[in-house]
């Protein structure tokens, strides 16, 4: 296959990201237990990451969503059981589409007892949002198009980018009108 790809945020733009959202998360919980629920694979890097910005000891957990499609909700994998009841929950996703899954993982995790329940997503796109769900951190709001890069993986490829990008799709702009460089990936 052949990858070809505009590079929207760099790794640096990443990183200064990521520690600007685990300020944040420090100043809303001072003291609190936190749980940071990465859903899987997507918000995996970003999960490391953002658990490490964070000064004080976290637990990191991984939830796997096993759907139909965008908006069937077949099964939840808990890649190991876990306990939330009396912590703060971070849910960390890749990119918030719909807020479908979001909210009914909401919804069966509150049943467990945590004090509070949060998201936070490398992309939102509240424009494509189907609930009210409103997401707390945000890396990059509302971009579009197919993104890889940063955990992010476009059929199985990309995932490994330091970077993000906007994957190049048959209705984008010819090559001689794009803007950035265009870089391909050949696998």
């Amino acid at each position: 296959m052949n990858l070809l790809y505009d590079e929207r945020f760099s790794p640096a733009e990443i990183a200064h990201r990521v520690q600007s959202v685990g300020q944040r998360i420090s100043s809303d919980f001072p003291e609190s237990p936190i749980v940071l629920i990465a859903i899987l694979k997507g918000a995996a890097v970003f999960a490391s990451d953002l658990a490490r910005s964070l000064p004080r000891s976290v637990r990191l957990e991984y939830i796997d969503v096993i759907r139909g499609s965008e908006e069937e909700i077949v099964d939840f994998h808990f890649v190991t059981p876990f306990n939330v009841r009396g912590a703060d929950i971070i849910i960390l996703k890749d990119v918030i589409r719909s807020g479908i899954i979001e909210t009914y993982l909401a919804d069966q995790l509150r049943e467990e007892g945590p004090t509070s329940i949060r998201f936070a997503a490398i992309v939102d796109r509240p424009q494509e949002r189907k609930s009210s769900l409103l997401v707390d951190y945000v890396l990059f709001p509302s971009e579009d198009g197919v993104l890889v890069g940063y955990g992010m993986e476009f059929a199985g490829e990309g995932g490994n980018f330091p970077f993000i990008a906007k994957v190049r799709t048959p209705g984008d702009p010819p090559f001689a009108l794009a803007t950035g460089p265009i870089k391909v990936v050949r696998g």
